[in-house]
């Protein structure tokens, strides 16, 4: 069976976000940059530890067709993960984020998040499942329940494909539930050893019950395992 190769893997992922773009053009849109990093330490058998690093910036916002806003970093996060291995398919983890909002607007609060996670990657499977539930603490507690469905396949001995889909409900004392859609595709390169590098692109629908809004990000990652 042929396999796709990068070259033409990008194109189709390049191909597909700009039709959203088109469909969507009328909108209000967001494009946006994230760049994450992370190193995974083993402690023991079972556990292990995630720690990681990453930034976030504006390329511009959209409107009715119209530049209304220009480039702007947002925020630098410190991450950190603590997991569990309850069986070999099956990872515990609790984590802790703090962002920093307000170094780069005054206007902004620093937040910090609390998430409980449990990943199910079934053996022998493309598929893998992700729950979390999440405390969000700004100016107000807001509390996210997530779930992810992603689904990988090896290219070629370098290369991997990855498709993924996130639906989260978020709920604020003051504030009615949002629901938000997330759509990623993206490749990563393992040729290097105990070291990956990915490059994905995300389509966010964002409170689309009541205020639809259209973010796109251009995401890269680096994971180091030691």
């Amino acid at each position: 069976m042929k396999t796709l190769s990068g070259s033409r893997l990008i194109a189709l992922v390049l191909f597909f976000f700009s039709g959203l773009n088109l469909m969507y053009a009328q909108d209000p849109q967001s494009w946006l940059y994230e760049n994450e990093f992370e190193v995974s330490i083993p402690v023991q058998e079972r556990w292990s530890m995630e720690v990681g690093f990453g930034n976030r910036g504006l390329l511009q916002e959209r409107a009715d067709g119209e530049k209304t806003s220009g480039y702007e970093h947002q925020h630098v996060e410190l991450n950190y993960f603590n997991n569990y291995k309850l069986q070999e398919a099956t990872v515990l983890s609790l984590g802790l984020r703090y962002r920093f909002n307000e170094l780069f607007d005054a206007d902004e609060t620093n937040e910090f998040r609390i998430i409980e996670q449990l990943e199910l990657k079934p053996l022998n499977s493309a598929l893998s499942h992700r729950f979390r539930l999440e405390q969000r603490f700004r100016e107000e507690v807001t509390h996210r329940a997530r779930y992810k469905l992603e689904f990988s396949r090896p290219l070629n001995n370098i290369f991997s494909f990855e498709a993924a889909t996130e639906a989260i409900y978020a709920v604020t004392v003051h504030e009615k539930p949002e629901a938000e859609q997330r759509f990623s595709i993206g490749i990563e390169n393992s040729s290097f050893n105990n070291l990956d590098l990915g490059l994905s692109l995300e389509y966010r629908m964002e409170d689309y019950a009541r205020n639809l809004a259209h973010e796109f990000f251009i995401a890269t990652g680096l994971s180091l395992s030691l």
